[in-house]
């Protein structure tokens, strides 16, 4: 997916230049914004023509910033509007003679630093990145996990130990079965994950969508965010319904409950408190289809009446995993309690 970048300037020089970065990054989605004396087109202003309040709109709509004028402009303006650096945008500061590009926020899970480098190197300039693994020239698990749509427990915490153990060069393991990962700067990779193995690391980095039982107490699972959930459920099933089966589902199929990336249904059931709650709690989006694009899908597998009298297909969480991924549907359908499920991978 393209970063939605906005180019923000502040006299006449900054957008002349802007218009250049704007020219240069000619494979992403980047917007010019200027204060009205020195903007081409109306589309360029800020919002009611104030840099203070164009600067918060562009910060809660853009992936990333790219803020040609001082440092100090720029720090005090982002101060109130800072969040989480899971979700706040990328920020680049540039000087107005194109010298020097700045990873000011969100250099790693928001793609800062990648695009510092990237805005160097069309626009011939020297980039300034702090953040310490990449001083230190190894990876990040933050960056790892972003690269491979993973998640882990504990964000803010995990990252900032095993940074810090990269960072110090300390002995980092790297569990990864399926060979995931390839940056491997500051990792040593393992095969096996008995107590003799991983007590030789200060940290372990597992890499898997699988449900360990038990793992060492210096292991950090990253799970790959890669499997589609078809589901159903009956009118107002409560999440605790909805959690205590899916907990039972992954087991069966000894998936980690956070390896789903995506919840799929039939439109019917787009507004369902239960289903809608769910995703919030895996953090994934929820999507629905028609009943007119499920049918060819719902076709191929057993067909339930009841389902059909109430939804007008035979089945829902099977045909919305079938479609969703072009026919890779890995499991047979679970139902009990009023809930069903289906997993696919696309």
């Amino acid at each position: 997916m393209e970063q939605k970048i906005a180019v923000l300037t502040l006299t006449k020089g900054s957008y002349e230049l802007g218009k250049k970065i704007k020219h240069h990054l000619n494979d992403t989605s980047v917007d010019l914004y200027g204060l009205e004396k020195n903007i081409e087109n109306e589309s360029e202003s800020y919002k009611e023509q104030q840099f203070k309040l164009g600067f918060k709109e562009l910060f809660e709509t853009y992936d990333a910033l790219i803020c040609i004028m001082a440092t100090g402009i720029v720090v005090r303006h982002l101060a109130p509007l800072i969040q989480d650096k899971r979700y706040d945008p990328a920020v680049v500061v540039m000087d107005e003679k194109g010298q020097f590009a700045i990873s000011l926020l969100s250099g790693h899970i928001g793609g800062g630093n990648e695009l510092t480098e990237k805005l160097a190197q069309v626009m011939n300039a020297q980039a300034v990145i702090t953040t310490a693994t990449d001083v230190q020239n190894v990876t990040a698990i933050d960056v790892m996990a972003k690269k491979i749509n993973g998640w882990y427990d504990d964000f803010k915490k995990t990252t900032k130990h095993i940074n810090y153990l990269l960072a110090t060069h300390k002995k980092v393991g790297l569990y990864d079965e399926d060979n995931r990962v390839t940056d491997l700067r500051g990792l040593e990779k393992i095969t096996q994950l008995t107590s003799e193995v991983t007590n030789s690391f200060e940290a372990v980095i597992v890499v898997s969508t699988k449900q360990f039982d038990k793992l060492p107490s210096n292991c950090y699972q990253v799970v790959p965010k890669e499997f589609i959930l078809g589901m159903g459920a009956k009118r107002d099933t409560p999440l605790s319904t909805i959690s205590e089966e899916f907990k039972v589902f992954s087991q069966m199929h000894q998936i980690h409950e956070r390896s789903i990336k995506q919840i799929v249904s039939i439109d019917l059931k787009k507004n369902e408190k239960g289903i809608i709650e769910f995703s919030q709690e895996l953090e994934v989006p929820f999507d629905t289809y028609t009943k007119e694009e499920l049918e060819p899908s719902s076709l191929k597998y057993p067909q339930s009446e009841f389902v059909k009298s109430i939804v007008g297909i035979g089945n829902v969480a099977v045909s919305s995993a079938d479609y969703a991924t072009g026919g890779n549907v890995l499991t047979e359908r679970y139902g009990h309690n009023g809930v069903t499920f289906a997993l696919g991978k696309e």
